[in-house]
């Protein structure tokens, strides 16, 4: 494979990839060719995938920044197979490995998310690993460092890794807990597990990289409309990173996908303001002093008019 033509970029750092042998076509992920990517961490993950050295690939970073997007996009680009499973704090390891269950009135055995990713040769994607008892995890231990699973089927059963089989983790947080308050019930994680992964830091994207999201995704979105979406997204992720006794602070990250949902519901509902698609969008899941503030700053910064005026009388406006 030709990584440079794959992804469009000559800033790789690798010219070719391995080919990928595909045991089931509906673990391929949906390719969206509107998706942009990072070069930087694109080159990180691919250099994961290429030489794992028998690591796991741990993405961390806040809500909606696109951490299993980004598996999924590259995993469509090289016809690589993905299986995936989002943990919980009632998640157990039979979940992964698979575990006995009726059927018709007969005992059988449904395979885990980890037993098909290691027969496949699949990308196995754990969402929310911060979220699983550090006792649960440490069965991963040996699968990470290249080792088979055992487990017990209906037989006892040894199931070698497949030569392209890799673990990627996401979480909000590093395996050292909740820091800022967003995101409760995560776990601190035992350190000799996490010593056995490569860690990526994830963060939204760039303001460039945003708007050729934005644009690419609701083309029809006027420049204005999308430079003030922008620029709100920019001041409330700030108002989160600078922290002070002076400052306000917004209990719900500003998400890629808040930005979107918001842009998209103006476009497609024709008939809300701009304000309302915020308030539905974001603001409404805010306390009430958090929404005043969002609202007013998001005023301030498209306008009286523009804040106020619908999809539908934009397009009149413009004819």
């Amino acid at each position: 494979m030709n990584l440079a033509n794959i992804f469009k970029d000559n800033k790789l750092i690798f010219d070719d990839f391995f080919d990928t042998e595909v045991v089931d076509i509906n673990t391929i992920p949906k390719l969206d060719l509107n998706y942009v990517f990072d070069n930087d961490t694109l080159n990180e993950v691919l250099c994961f995938l290429k030489y794992p050295l028998n690591d796991g690939l741990y993405l961390q970073g806040p809500s909606g920044c696109g951490k299993t997007t980004l598996i999924l996009q590259i995993a469509a680009r090289l016809n690589y197979p993905v299986q995936q499973i989002t943990l919980s704090n009632k998640s157990d390891i039979s979940e992964l490995v698979g575990r006995l269950t009726l059927e018709n009135g007969e005992v059988c055995y449904a395979e885990g998310a980890l037993s098909l990713a290691m027969k496949q040769g699949a990308i196995l994607i754990l969402n929310e690993i911060d979220l699983l008892n550090s006792s649960e995890l440490a069965a991963l231990n040996d699968v990470i460092e290249g080792r088979p699973l055992t487990y017990l089927g209906k037989d006892f059963h040894i199931q070698k890794p497949h030569k392209q089989f890799r673990i990627v983790a996401t979480a909000n947080t590093k395996g050292n807990g909740d820091e800022i308050g967003f995101y409760s019930g995560t776990k601190i994680l035992n350190q000799a597990f996490l010593d056995r992964w490569r860690f990526i830091d994830i963060n939204y994207l760039s303001k460039t990289q945003e708007r050729k999201v934005l644009k690419k995704a609701c083309p029809q979105l006027p420049k204005e409309y999308l430079n003030a979406l922008l620029a709100l997204a920019c001041d409330l992720r700030l108002l989160n990173e600078v922290k002070d006794t002076d400052n306000t602070e917004i209990s719900a990250p500003f998400t890629t996908r808040a930005v979107l949902r918001i842009a998209k519901i103006f476009i497609y509902t024709q008939c809300l303001s701009m304000q309302r698609a915020i308030e539905l969008g974001f603001a409404n899941r805010l306390n009430k002093i958090e929404k005043e503030y969002v609202l007013r700053l998001a005023n301030d910064i498209f306008g009286s008019v523009l804040i106020k005026q619908s999809f539908k009388e934009v397009l009149e406006g413009l004819n």
